[in-house]
């Protein structure tokens, strides 16, 4: 069992920010433009007006995480664009951490491709924390400020940015970017749903779909050195990876294979492999030990006595009811036999 550290719970809200650089209303948005009006980035960033966008291909500027090349890849509807670090780049200014080596893979944050607006602006979808997250405790454990955005793209091949630039995660900030696409049998299931998955993704929109943690932390952490994994579909919210796998699951009935990490290949990863041996926890965010100064994942996962925990496996709305368990992760999306 770890020792009870000093009062550093606030610690635990920087910690979990980090995987994020890794309630909903009933509420409905009012003058909404109609599927056949002109959108602009207006309609789609403030109205919501998703169902307008008009569905073609976008002429994506990606980046090759094995080389750095710029290549143009085409992108559809319901594409999934994945985005990363390099190992060697420079802990990200504020909180000197690397978070290529802090999270398993080489992508640490995805997103989706849903269409474009009246002047051929592309369009994606993202669960990401706010600009300035509070952080909270509740019976639940720890709670971060976050939810669905819809984020403007740019035009095809990264020519002309987004009228409106209003999105303080911007692409530009990652080393690598790639986009894979579902397989077709997989990508005709999800599409015989579209109009189901578009309006889904507009409501969550305007309710304000909650940003959910994948990692329950909680105030007893300390005493059980327990964190367990987070994953239950659409009920309380969700990550970048889980919100797009359970919008697919649950409202189309498509899964997608091997996209979820065990906590024993968390563990492993950090205790095995030789970049997650070197993720270091930062001391402003070591809410875990009495011992000051930085610490490495693999000393609180041996030396100190914490856990990782899977989720209780639940039963998936999928055609063979398959049972869930297990972290969605972005690099475990990105390397499914599902998608190519």
């Amino acid at each position: 069992m770890p020792k009870l550290p000093c009062n550093r719970l606030r610690c635990f809200a920087g910690l979990f920010s980090l995987l994020v650089l890794a309630g909903c209303s009933d509420g409905t948005a009012d003058n909404a433009p109609q599927a056949d009006a002109i959108v602009t980035q207006y309609e789609v960033s403030t109205l919501y007006a998703v169902e307008s966008l008009v569905d073609s291909d976008y002429h994506f500027p990606a980046i090759d995480p094995e080389t750095g090349a710029t290549s143009i890849q085409t992108l559809e509807r319901f594409d999934l664009i994945f985005v990363g670090y390099d190992a060697q780049t420079e802990p990200l200014e504020g909180i000197g951490l690397n978070l290529a080596s802090f999270i398993p893979g080489t992508f640490t944050h995805m997103l989706a491709y849903i269409g474009k607006d009246s002047a051929g602006f592309a369009y994606g979808i993202e669960m990401n924390v706010t600009e300035e997250p509070n952080y909270r405790f509740d019976i639940g454990g720890l709670k971060l400020d976050g939810r669905l955005y819809i984020y403007c793209l740019g035009s095809d091949y990264g020519e002309q940015p987004c009228p409106v630039d209003d999105h303080f995660y911007g692409l530009e900030i990652y080393d690598y970017r790639w986009a894979r696409k579902l397989q077709p049998e997989l990508k005709a299931s999800l599409m015989a749903h579209e109009n189901e998955l578009m309006a889904t993704i507009r409501q969550d929109l305007v309710n304000d779909y909650p940003y959910q943690l994948p990692l329950r932390v909680g105030i007893d952490t300390l005493v059980t050195g327990i964190v367990q994994s987070v994953d239950d579909g659409r009920v309380n919210g969700a990550d970048c990876t889980s919100y797009l796998l359970s919008l697919f699951e649950e409202v189309a009935g498509v899964c997608l294979d091997e996209a979820r990490m065990s906590a024993t290949d968390i563990r492993a990863y950090f205790l095995e492999d030789p970049l997650g041996q070197q993720a270091i926890l930062p001391a402003r965010f070591n809410a875990f030990t009495d011992e000051e100064g930085d610490v490495l994942m693999s000393d609180l996962l041996t030396r100190h006595g914490y856990s990782l925990l899977d989720n209780q496996p639940r039963e998936s709305a999928c055609e063979d009811g398959r049972m869930l368990v297990g972290m969605p992760l972005p690099d475990k999306v990105f390397n499914s036999p599902s998608v190519y």
